[in-house]
C-alpha cells in the first residue's frame, strides 16, 4: 500500500467506490446491495495490493471487473442462486446503454418500497443507482450525513427483510413511486450542475445521464406525464448554459456575466418544446414553476430584459406547492430586481434564520451582493466572508472572492 500515491487511493475510495457499487447493483439488482459493497470493497483492496507502480489502463474497468468476478464467487456459494450467477455470466457484458437505462429506471422503481418514506427512497436511488456519495446526498438535502446514513440503513434493512424486489411495472406502483424517482434525477441533475466535489463542481454527465432517463420515462405510456416533460424542460434549460458556468479558471460565472451566445439553442428548443408538453395536464406541479422560470431566464436577452415581474409571480406559486428555504431565498433575489434592494434583503432576512440554510454559502453570498450593491461594502465583506468559509468548492470560493471586487451599483 505504501508504494501507491495518497491522491491514487483517496480518488479509489472517496469517487469511484459509490459510482462502481452503482454500476454493479444495475447488473445485480438492489436486493443484493450488502454483497455488492463487499465485492466493491474486495476488489478496490485487491487494486491497491496489485498496482504497485502504476495503475492499469483502464482502472475503473480493472476494478469493476474484479469486482464483478468477486460477486460472482460469493453468490455461487449459495446453492439457491446458481441461476443467477450463470445469468450474470451471459448477459451482464453485453447490456447496452439503452438497455443499460431501462434497467436502471425499472431499478429506480422497485427500490421505492411502501414501507420506506419518500427521503429514504431518494436516498437509495443516489447512493446505490446513480453513484452519489451519503456526503453527496447529505449536502443536496442540506442535512448532516447521520441522517443520511440512517435512511440507508433503514433502507438495507427493509431491503433484507424483503429478500427480493417485487416488480414496480403495475400502474398503482408506477403513479405511487414516480415523485421518489423525479426527485432523485432532479437532485442528480442538480449535483451535476453545481456539486459538492471540492475538486470538480460541474458534471456535465450527471446531467446528461438526468435528462436522459427523464425522457426514457416519456417513452412509456405509464410514466408519460405532463410533470415528467416539466422537469425534462428543466433540465434542458439548465443545461443548455453549461458552456458559460465555469471560466478558464476554473471559476463559477454569475448568470449576468455568462455569454448568452453560447448557450445551447438546440437545448433551449428542446425545453421549449417539453414545457410545452407539460401544459397538457391540469395539474401544476413543482417541475412546472421550475421550469417556468428557468424558461425566463433562458429566453431573456440579458438580466435588464428579464420579465422580473413573471420570476415572482412563479416563485409565489412555486412557495405554495413546494414551499422550502431555498425556494424563499431564491426568491428574495428575484424580489430584489423587481421591488428594489431593500424588498429584497427583507425577503431573504425572513428565512435566514432557518436552520439548514446556516451552513449553506448561497445565502450569505446573496444577502452580500445586496449589500455590495447597495454601497455597504464594510457589511458585504463581513457575508461574503462566511461565504467563503462554507464554499464547497474551488469555484465557489473564487467566485466570491471576486464578487467581494466587484464596485457597488
Amino acid at each position: 500500500m505504501a508504494d501507491i500515491a495518497p491522491a491514487w487511493v483517496e480518488d479509489l475510495f472517496r469517487r469511484e467506490f459509490s459510482h462502481l457499487v452503482a454500476a454493479l447493483t444495475r447488473v445485480l439488482g438492489p436486493s443484493k446491495l450488502a454483497l455488492v459493497e463487499d465485492a466493491v470493497q474486495d476488489a478496490l483492496l485487491s487494486a491497491m495490493h496489485a498496482w504497485h507502480l502504476e495503475p492499469p489502463h483502464d482502472p475503473k474497468g480493472w476494478v469493476l471487473r474484479t469486482a464483478t468476478n468477486r460477486a460472482i464467487d460469493l453468490i455461487r456459494r449459495d446453492r439457491h442462486t446458481v441461476e443467477l450467477s450463470e445469468a450474470i455470466d451471459a448477459e451482464s457484458p453485453a447490456l447496452s446503454p439503452a438497455e443499460d437505462a431501462a434497467n436502471q429506471l425499472a431499478m429506480m422503481f422497485s427500490i421505492c418500497d411502501e414501507a420506506l418514506s419518500r427521503e429514504t427512497h431518494v436516498t437509495m436511488i443516489l447512493r446505490f443507482l446513480c453513484g452519489l456519495s451519503p456526503a453527496e446526498i447529505a449536502r443536496a438535502y442540506l442535512v448532516d450525513i447521520q441522517t443520511i446514513d440512517r435512511r440507508l440503513h433503514r433502507g438495507r434493512t427493509r431491503l433484507h427483510e424483503l429478500g427480493h424486489l417485487r416488480d414496480a411495472s403495475a400502474p398503482a406502483d408506477v403513479r405511487a413511486r414516480q415523485g421518489s424517482v423525479l426527485s432523485a434525477l432532479y437532485l442528480l441533475f442538480n449535483e451535476g450542475y453545481h456539486g459538492s466535489d471540492s475538486r470538480n463542481p460541474l458534471h456535465p454527465a450527471m446531467c446528461a445521464d438526468a435528462l436522459r432517463l427523464a425522457e426514457l420515462l416519456l417513452e412509456a405510456r405509464a410514466t408519460s406525464h405532463p410533470q415528467v416533460h416539466a422537469l425534462a424542460a428543466l433540465f434542458c434549460f439548465n443545461a443548455a448554459r453549461l458552456a458559460t458556468r465555469l471560466d478558464e479558471d476554473g471559476v463559477f460565472v454569475a448568470l449576468a456575466a455568462q455569454d448568452r451566445a453560447l448557450w445551447d439553442r438546440s437545448l433551449i428548443e428542446r425545453g421549449v418544446l417539453h414545457l410545452s408538453a407539460a401544459s397538457a395536464g391540469e395539474e401544476m406541479t413543482r417541475w412546472h414553476l421550475e421550469a417556468g422560470i428557468a424558461c425566463e431566464h433562458t429566453i431573456a436577452g440579458s438580466v435588464l430584459e428579464t420579465d422580473w415581474r413573471r420570476i415572482v409571480e412563479l416563485y409565489d406559486a412555486l412557495m405554495r406547492v413546494a414551499p422550502g428555504p431555498v425556494v424563499a431565498l431564491n426568491r428574495g433575489l428575484a424580489i430584489a430586481e423587481l421591488r428594489g434592494l431593500d424588498a429584497g434583503r427583507e425577503a431573504i432576512q425572513a428565512v435566514a434564520a432557518d436552520e439548514k440554510l446556516a451552513r449553506y454559502s448561497f445565502l450569505w453570498a446573496a444577502l452580500a451582493d445586496i449589500e455590495r450593491r447597495a454601497g455597504r461594502r464594510a457589511e458585504a465583506g463581513r457575508l461574503y466572508g462566511r461565504a467563503i468559509e462554507l464554499a464547497r468548492s474551488r469555484a465557489e470560493r473564487l467566485g466570491y472572492e471576486r464578487k467581494l471586487k466587484l464596485p457597488t451599483n
